[in-house]
């Protein structure tokens, strides 16, 4: 899905596969804090702040296209930009940090942290060639890979 903030936009994507890995921190984040820590960063510095939201909306936008198309290393390239942009932000911590290190140097085309950062998940983007190379880089730094299908057909009204 393709979703802008405050569901302006809910658009479904058709593409045909994701190539995704999950890989779980064990490190549980806390949301709340986080986005008052980000919060008191753009009081601080506002023209900077607002500069790295307009620049994490135009990769995304961005990374749609590339989604659509599937063309992954292009997005994969658009979410390390991302990632580096949340790592500004001061939401990312160390050990999603060298999860998505180990993932990218394994070969995914490219990886970010999820959600709100500090902790949880990171996502990358792989070939099915390099799939296992990443996923046992992701273990060998303590992270727990999820077995996800993005595909699978989810809840359906029948008539």
């Amino acid at each position: 899905l393709y979703f802008v903030t405050g569901g302006k936009v809910i658009e479904p994507l058709k593409i045909k596969e994701l190539p995704l890995i999950i890989g779980y921190s064990g490190v549980k984040a806390d949301t709340v804090t986080l986005i008052n820590q980000v919060s008191e960063k753009a009081k601080e510095f506002p023209t900077v702040v607002d500069g790295i939201y307009s620049q994490i909306h135009e990769l995304v936008d961005l990374a749609k296209e590339e989604l659509v198309k599937e063309n992954w290393n292009r997005f994969g390239m658009l979410m390390n930009f991302n990632q580096g942009l949340l790592v500004a932000l001061g939401v990312s911590i160390p050990k999603l940090a060298n999860m998505i290190y180990v993932a990218r140097e394994a070969g995914a085309y490219g990886a970010k942290l999820s959600g709100a950062g500090g902790g949880d998940c990171m996502i990358a983007i792989v070939s099915e060639e390099k799939r296992k190379a990443v996923t046992d880089a992701i273990t060998k730094v303590g992270g727990t890979v999820i077995d996800v299908s993005p595909n699978a057909p989810s809840v359906r009204i029948e008539q």
